[in-house]
């Protein structure tokens, strides 16, 4: 599996490599969250390179109580495209052509606005499309969710929680956007709990610490204990006795190791639910080796909006966790 996981980030490298940057300084750009162009012929779309495509890009997000689709794609035919859809966030252009004499993955940023990312992917035929997109397509997909985490920081940074930043840099070391959205609702010693409430839906992101003893504390069954420890002691249902825990039966976590800010890391996406009570929901959780710090630190967000699409508020929350920087331990108190 860390095998594998290697070969992907490898892979993610060589796109991010080959990818160039316009000069642009365009407006700002549009569409819907988790919303991609694929710009080619309607043959294409309705035959073997369309459902390529739809399947790679189009497979269920894991770790969501409901069927949603990473990203909505919306075909555009060659010819309609203009400049009214150029400003899109993400763009994906299929070139297949007798005359492409080699098959190439071309990645560019910010063309016609910011932050947008564009692919173009040119084959001489269907199949030598269908391999070269196969071989790059989580890399591909990496790409775009980079970019949609991209959008997020730039929402995040129009109105930042200025004392909640200050907070996380005093006490972890973190240097974090977080929006004004996002309020203090619980903080100890080794954890910090914010909050964003709206009358439809809640969002929060914990942050917890504890030593680092050995390599033990990085497995799946270890990460999700210790998330049950955290959530227990301290993120209450409305109901006395009620709490937050995991959810096992309806669906198990899912974890894969990775680099985060060139640490290692494991991701897992899981369900969490209210023990006590009904309430549930969606979790992404980043585990991280701290070395320089002898420490791991957790950062974990979730999601409660009962029969709503929770993809994009998912989204949000990674773009504020994978922005965390990580100070000069020697600065910290």
């Amino acid at each position: 599996m860390w095998f594998r996981n290697s070969i992907f980030i490898f892979g993610t490298f060589l796109l991010l490599a080959s990818c160039r940057e316009s000069g642009s300084t365009g407006p700002n750009s549009t569409g819907r969250g988790s919303e991609i162009i694929l710009v080619c012929s309607q043959p294409k779309w309705d035959g073997p390179v369309g459902n390529t495509i739809r399947e790679a890009l189009m497979r269920n997000m894991q770790g969501l109580p409901e069927a949603e689709p990473e990203y909505t794609l919306i075909f555009i035919p060659e010819k309609k495209f203009g400049k009214i859809l150029q400003t899109h966030r993400n763009i994906l252009f299929i070139d297949i052509n007798p005359e492409n004499t080699n098959s190439k993955v071309e990645t560019l940023r910010n063309v016609w606005s910011h932050p947008q990312r564009v692919i173009k992917i040119k084959a001489g035929s269907d199949t030598a499309f269908i391999n070269i997109f196969t071989t790059h397509s989580d890399a591909i997909r990496e790409l775009f969710n980079q970019n949609e985490r991209a959008r997020f920081r730039v929402q995040n940074g129009l109105s930042q929680n200025l004392l909640a930043e200050k907070l996380l840099a005093e006490q972890f070391g973190l240097k974090m956007v977080i929006s004004k959205d996002f309020y203090l609702a619980k903080k100890t010693s080794d954890f910090v709990w914010l909050r964003a409430e709206t009358n439809a839906n809640s969002l929060g992101l914990l942050i917890y610490t504890f030593p680092y003893t050995d390599t033990t504390q990085m497995n799946p069954a270890s990460v999700l204990s210790t998330r049950d420890h955290f959530t227990k002691l301290y993120i209450p249902g409305p109901l006395d006795g009620s709490y937050m825990t995991l959810e096992h039966e309806y669906d198990k976590p899912v974890s894969r190791k990775m680099l985060f800010n060139n640490m290692f890391a494991l991701e897992t996406r899981g369900l969490w639910k209210t023990h006590g009570d009904f309430m549930g929901g969606p979790f992404i959780n980043y585990t991280i080796v701290d070395a320089p710090r002898n420490r791991i630190i957790v950062f974990d967000g979730y999601v409660y909006y009962p029969n709503k699409s929770k993809r994009n508020y998912i989204r949000q929350l990674e773009s504020i966790i994978w922005g965390a920087e990580f100070t000069n331990p020697l600065k910290m108190k």
